[in-house]
Order: C-alpha cells, then sequence, then structure tokens
C-alpha cells in the first residue's frame, strides 16, 4: 500500500474543503440540519455541479466521475470536519452501489445518472448493522421473516383484477364495495407511458361481464373458502378525494399493473434521509418457508401508501425517518429474484464502513484541533491551561489514538478497491471510539463552555453516539469481524 495521496486525490480534498469552509460553517450546518428536508438543497447542489460529489465513485458510462471508494472515502473526510448535513451517505455511498451491482441496464441508465446529477437522491430502507452485515450475519430474518416484523413482499396481480367501476357518493365520501381494490398505480421507473400495459378485454376479467351461459349448462362451481389468515391491518389514512374532471357518477379509468410487480407491507425505522429522499431501495422478505430469501425493491418518494415520518435524532445533521409500506406498488431491483442480495449487501456494508472510518477521523481531527486551539488560550492559575502536564498527556493520548484510527480508515478505504478484503468493521470501530474520546476530552478542557449547546464540542459527540447506535458500537463491529474471520473456531491441533 502507497500512503500517499495521488494528485488527484490531494485536488479533491482541497477543493472540498475550500467549498466546505465557505459554504458550511457551524451556523450554516446547524440551519442546514433545522430545515424540514435535513439539509441545504443549495450546499448538495453546489457539491454536485462543481465537484460531482454524488457520482464520484460511479462509472463515467453513467454520468459518474469514474473514480473508486477510496476517493469518495477521503471527500467524506473533509464533510466529517464540518458535520456537514447532507444526503451523500445515504444517495452516494449506501444506495448507487447496490443498484449498481444488482440493477438491470435501464435501472442503471435511468437512475444512476439523476443520483451521480444530484437531482434525485435515495435512501436505503434496512436496519444498517444488521442488513449491511456490520454487526452480525445478515441471513437471519432482520428483513421480515419469521416473527422479525420488517417488510413482507408478495407478487401483485399480472392484470387489473375488475372491469372499471362508477365513482358514487359513498366511494367518494369514503365507502368501498366489498372485494374490490381502488389504488393508484405509479407508472413503472422509467418507463414511458406508451410503454404501459392494456386493460385486458372485459370478458377475460374476472367477474366482468363475459357471454352469458348457454342453456342446460352446469352451473360454475363456487370457489373454494379462503385459508384462513390474519386480520389485515386497516388503513389509517384518509379516503382518496375525487380527481378533478372526474364528476361523482363517471367511470373514472382503472390504473394498469404491472405483471412483474410487487406488493410492499411492513415498517423499516431509522432509515437515513429517509424523509426526504425521491427514491427508496426497501430490503424486504419474500416467499415462504420453502424459498425464503430477501430482496431489493424500488420504490419512489410520492408512492400511493407509503407514509414517511421523520423521527428525532441524537444527530440532527444525520435525518431519520421512519417508512411504513401499506400495500404500496414496487419494482424488483434487476430482473432474477435469485441475486445474491445478501451478499452485494455485505459488501456494500465493508465499504459504506470504511468511508464511516474516514468521515470520523476527520471529525476527530477537527474536535482536537478545537480543543489545542482553545487550551493555548485559556488561561488558569496565570498560565494557559495547555501548559500544564495533565492536559497535554491528554491530548497526546487522544493524538496518538486519532493517528491510529486515521491509518485503519485509509487502508480499509485502500483494500475494498485494490485487495478486496473487508477491514471496514474493524476501521469503523477503531474510528468511532477515536471520535468518542477526542468529543469527550475536548468537552471536559473546554471547561463550563464545553457543556453548552451553543458549543461545537457537544454536536461532535452526539455524531460518535448517533453513528454507534445505527451502525453498531465497537465491541460488537470487532466481535462480528472476529466471527468472520473464524478467529475462536474450534480446531483440532495434530501433535
Amino acid at each position: 500500500m502507497d500512503a500517499r495521496f495521488t494528485a488527484e486525490q490531494d485536488e479533491i480534498r482541497n477543493a472540498l474543503r475550500d467549498l466546505l469552509r465557505r459554504r458550511c460553517g457551524p451556523a450554516e450546518s446547524r440551519s442546514a440540519a433545522g430545515t424540514p428536508a435535513g439539509y441545504d438543497p443549495e450546499l448538495w447542489t453546489a457539491l454536485a455541479r462543481q465537484l460531482g460529489l454524488p457520482g464520484l465513485a460511479l462509472p463515467e458510462e453513467y454520468g459518474g466521475v469514474g473514480c473508486s471508494v477510496t476517493e469518495l472515502a477521503l471527500a467524506c473526510e473533509e464533510t466529517g470536519r464540518v458535520l456537514a448535513a447532507t444526503p451523500l451517505l445515504s444517495t452516494a455511498v449506501l444506495v448507487a452501489p447496490l443498484i449498481l451491482a444488482l440493477g438491470t441496464e435501464t435501472q442503471r441508465a435511468d437512475l444512476l445518472p439523476r443520483l451521480a446529477s444530484g437531482s434525485l437522491t435515495a435512501a436505503l430502507a434496512a436496519p444498517p448493522g444488521t442488513a449491511l452485515a456490520l454487526t452480525a450475519d445478515n441471513t437471519g430474518d432482520w428483513s421480515g421473516g419469521g416473527r422479525a416484523g420488517g417488510v413482507q413482499a408478495r407478487p401483485a396481480p399480472a392484470a387489473v383484477t375488475g372491469p372499471p367501476r362508477p365513482t358514487t357518493a359513498a366511494t367518494a365520501a369514503g365507502g368501498q364495495a366489498a372485494g374490490s381494490t381502488s389504488r393508484t398505480t405509479p407508472p413503472p421507473l422509467g418507463a414511458p407511458a406508451e410503454q404501459r400495459p392494456t386493460e385486458p378485454p372485459a370478458d377475460a376479467v374476472p367477474g366482468g361481464p363475459g357471454p352469458a351461459p348457454s342453456e342446460g349448462a352446469a352451473a360454475p362451481a363456487k370457489p373454494p373458502s379462503p385459508t384462513p389468515g390474519p386480520t389485515p391491518v386497516q388503513r389509517t389514512t384518509a379516503p382518496a378525494e375525487p380527481r378533478s374532471g372526474t364528476a361523482v357518477g363517471q367511470t373514472a379509468p382503472a390504473p394498469p399493473l404491472r405483471g412483474s410487480g410487487w406488493r410492499l407491507y411492513g415498517q423499516v425505522d431509522q432509515v437515513l434521509d429517509g424523509h426526504s429522499a425521491g427514491l427508496l431501495l426497501v430490503a424486504a422478505h419474500a416467499g415462504g418457508f420453502a424459498r425464503s430469501r430477501t430482496l431489493l425493491f424500488l420504490v419512489p418518494g410520492d408512492a400511493p401508501g407509503l407514509v414517511r415520518t421523520r423521527q428525532t435524532a441524537l444527530d440532527a445533521t444525520r435525518p431519520q425517518a421512519r417508512i411504513q409500506l401499506r400495500d404500496v406498488e414496487a419494482e424488483l431491483l434487476g430482473t432474477d429474484d435469485g441475486a445474491d442480495v445478501l451478499g452485494a449487501l455485505a459488501r456494500t456494508g465493508d465499504t459504506a464502513a470504511a468511508v464511516l472510518a474516514c468521515e470520523a477521523v476527520g471529525a476527530a481531527d477537527r474536535v482536537l484541533e478545537m480543543t489545542v486551539e482553545y487550551v493555548g488560550q485559556r488561561e488558569q492559575f496565570g498560565r494557559v491551561i495547555g501548559s500544564f502536564q495533565a492536559v497535554k498527556h491528554r491530548l497526546a493520548d487522544v493524538y496518538v489514538q486519532l493517528q491510529a484510527a486515521r491509518s485503519a480508515a485509509y487502508f480499509a478505504a485502500w483494500a475494498a478497491v485494490h485487495e478486496g478484503q473487508r477491514a471496514g468493521g474493524l476501521a469503523l470501530a477503531q474510528a468511532l471510539e477515536a471520535l468518542r474520546t477526542a468529543a469527550a476530552e475536548g468537552i471536559q478542557l473546554h471547561g463550563g463552555i464545553g457543556f453548552t449547546w451553543e458549543h461545537e464540542a457537544q454536536r461532535y459527540f452526539k455524531r460518535a453516539t448517533a453513528d454507534e447506535l445505527l451502525f453498531g458500537p465497537p465491541h460488537r463491529l470487532r466481535a462480528r469481524a472476529a466471527d468472520a474471520a473464524r478467529l475462536f473456531a474450534r480446531a483440532e491441533v495434530t501433535v
């Protein structure tokens, strides 16, 4: 490994640091985190247009810059220094690599250029620590199998299940005929309107007005009774109003359903940028006991039946949301539902861990820099407190821990590209410990002002704690790495 930066990497770091110094100071960062979107759209546009940051690690054929994860990690080190509130982590680090790895050529050509340009933001609706195999093996029931909750997926009907029905006053007021469905289905992602399937003929639709049976013909047998099952959850949303231009009593056209579509039902908590993302990548459980599997689905941010609620997060620069899917139509990511989804999630998790480690190193470096500057100015007992030996020792320990974390983070970002080694989890554990230690010492050495909301030290401590809650505490990250390496596996020793 060559630890020296290339000229291109130095240029990316310097240009990004200069832009963030001008556009993302402490006041701007706090203000952006408090907006409904959770970030500053103007800053996000500047990062995308001037530096191409969202597409830094995407191929040029899809509108990206063509760099690697290493450059993206170094860029995130700079965003971590200022605690920039942007959807970079959720869009470029978590979702874009999965679409690139598993998506069809049509899905890549439609989504990746928009993600690279910053015009579309995305979020991964899955528990980060478990789904990305950072704190445990991701082959369990976290996606919705068994009794774990999560999100359930089932294939959607291949065609419209009934003829257009008139909109009556009762249904306009919220009533609905038994056995009928009334859903608004969005068009396929990126598909033009002329490619939508047409409605089948009336005599081919179950329940439609087909030809009358001839005399003496046997009556059709009654369908078997459905198997008893759990009572479906009642919708809590308000009934939909009639469309403008369709008077009560007129027939509204039924929306077509794609034959390859799926329906999702469930809930996911702690979704990064889930309240504002234009696209959701949802991990859901499909199949019964015999063919239980985890699949990824594309859901537009304005899909009918999708409920998104922003949650109060410990770190305001990491906005989170609760995602509820109430029979939401979704598109399968890729063409084969037997793809190695869990393997792709694990690889993305290792890459994300390396990027997060660099981001934490940047934050720790900044808070240590602030603390050293303060102890060189604050006077006590007639001398600056930075001259006391106890203060020097504490800051020296933080510096050594920070440099060790930086070396581990740089190696993880380099190994993810050049050697394929999965060192992201260990690097993230060391970086999170360094950030927590640096922030805690910064609060203590700043004295009374370090405990106030107005000071920046407490924001870095919140970042360290929030990342541990989202992606796993250091001891669980290390335990997962030890299990993956079979470090404590029993083996017979031949003497």
